[in-house]
Parts: structure tokens; C-alpha cells; sequence
């Protein structure tokens, strides 16, 4: 039986400008095409089952139909039970849709489908630094969904988590870009100095030159993000 067989699946001006810092964070074309292309070398063309399922979801991703990428990741999962990968893009591929909805009870929806594609993830691989950033994103979607509303409650609540994940595995470039990332757009909010942020997004290369990749489909992307923030805090 194949993959494909199993199953589917009021803001003030100063809000907005949070929800327009925090959406740039996901503007991810060409993130998504070097995960894509990294996972293809990755699986060494093998085709196995779970390969070519995984290739067909980030296929599905980077034509950002995210919807039936993340169903087809769940589908995977349920097929590959001790494996947390899958469930960690089943969730991925719908936090990064969710900052482009503009409908608040479908983002909502999304964002809690999500989680509980982390929570099943978590069960299979407890204390794993990359579920641990991811979920930091999570919550961010929801503060770009609504910053009024979700601001103070989860700003210290997604800090905590990249930290917790940075603690895990202080080499994982994601979970230190991450909180450098949330941090920058919390600053732009209230109007500090950027500049302040360019030592920190430089530090981070040398993780993603020297990141670790245990097995195929590992997350290993990210590294695009660095130009990109540096950009935006006018780094030299």
C-alpha cells in the first residue's frame, strides 16, 4: 500500500506593524527549494517508499500547496510509527502556511492541527532541540494571527522555548536563529536599534557550515535566513 492510499487529511497600527515584522519570517520560497533540493541529494535516489513520499511532499511544499504537503507528511507518519520526521514537516509545512492566512479562525485551526502533530512527534523523540524550536514557531504564528491579543501572553513563552531548544543542542542553527529572528522583530516593534542583532545572525554561519545530519530529511535548512536578516538590520 502506498502513501497516497492511506487516507487524508481589529489590529492598531502598531499590531500591524508586528504582524508585518513576524510574517516576513516565512516568506520561504527559497528555503523551502534548498530543503527540496537538499533531501533529494539526501535520500541518494534510492526510492524507497518513505523516499519518494518524502520527495513528493516537499515537491508539494515548494509549489506551496502546504495543505496537502502537510496531509501527505501525516500520512507518512502514520505508516513510519517510531519515526518523528515526518510529523515535524506535517506541522512545519502548516505553521508556515498559517502567516500567510488572512482569515483569523482558519489560522487558528491550522496553528492547532499543528500542535498536535508536534505533540505526537514529541512522544516518539522527547527532548529534541528541533520539535523544541518549532514550537517556538508555533506560537509565533499565533502572535502574527493576533499580536493584541497573543503578544504578552506567548512572547515569553516562545523565548523560553528556542532557549530550552538551544540548551538541547546548542550546535542547532535553527534554534539559535529562531530566537535571534524573534527577538529582531520584537525590537523593530519597539523601535530599537537593529545594528544591536549583527554579531549574533553573523555567529550563527558556523553552525549551519558545520550542522549535523543523522539520518535523511534531518532539518538542515536555514541558512538563507542570514543574508536575509542582515539585510534588515543594515549589517555591514
Amino acid at each position: 500500500m502506498k502513501y497516497d492510499d492511506l487516507g487524508s487529511l481589529s489590529i492598531s497600527t502598531k499590531d500591524k506593524k508586528m504582524k508585518n515584522t513576524i510574517s516576513t519570517h516565512n516568506k520561504l520560497t527559497s528555503l523551502l527549494t534548498l530543503i527540496f533540493l537538499v533531501c533529494l541529494i539526501g535520500a541518494s535516489y534510492s526510492q524507497s517508499q518513505y523516499d519518494s513520499g518524502m520527495l513528493k511532499g516537499f515537491g508539494l511544499w515548494t509549489e506551496n500547496k502546504a495543505m496537502e504537503a502537510s496531509a501527505l507528511f501525516e500520512r507518512i507518519a502514520q505508516a513510519e510509527k517510531d519515526n518523528w520526521i515526518p510529523y515535524y514537516y506535517a506541522a512545519n509545512t502548516l505553521i508556515t502556511a498559517s502567516f500567510e492566512s488572512k482569515d483569523a479562525t482558519k489560522t487558528n485551526e491550522i496553528l492547532k492541527k499543528a500542535a498536535t502533530f508536534i505533540e505526537k512527534a514529541n512522544k516518539l523523540s522527547p527532548d529534541n532541540s528541533e520539535l523544541r524550536t518549532l514550537e517556538g514557531l508555533l506560537y509565533t504564528g499565533y502572535v502574527a494571527m493576533d499580536p493584541a491579543t497573543y503578544g504578552m501572553q506567548y512572547s515569553g513563552k516562545i523565548m523560553n522555548l528556542h532557549a530550552e531548544a538551544i540548551e538541547l543542542d546548542p550546535a542547532n542553527p535553527r534554534a539559535q536563529l529562531n530566537k535571534i529572528e524573534y527577538e529582531i522583530g520584537s525590537a523593530r516593534f519597539f523601535g530599537t536599534a537593529l545594528s544591536t542583532f549583527c554579531d549574533a545572525i553573523a555567529g550563527t554561519k558556523p553552525l549551519f557550515d558545520n550542522q549535523k545530519k543523522p539520518s535523511d530529511y534531518y532539518p538542515n535548512y536555514g541558512v538563507d535566513r542570514i543574508e536575509l536578516l542582515q539585510k534588515q538590520c543594515d549589517c555591514k
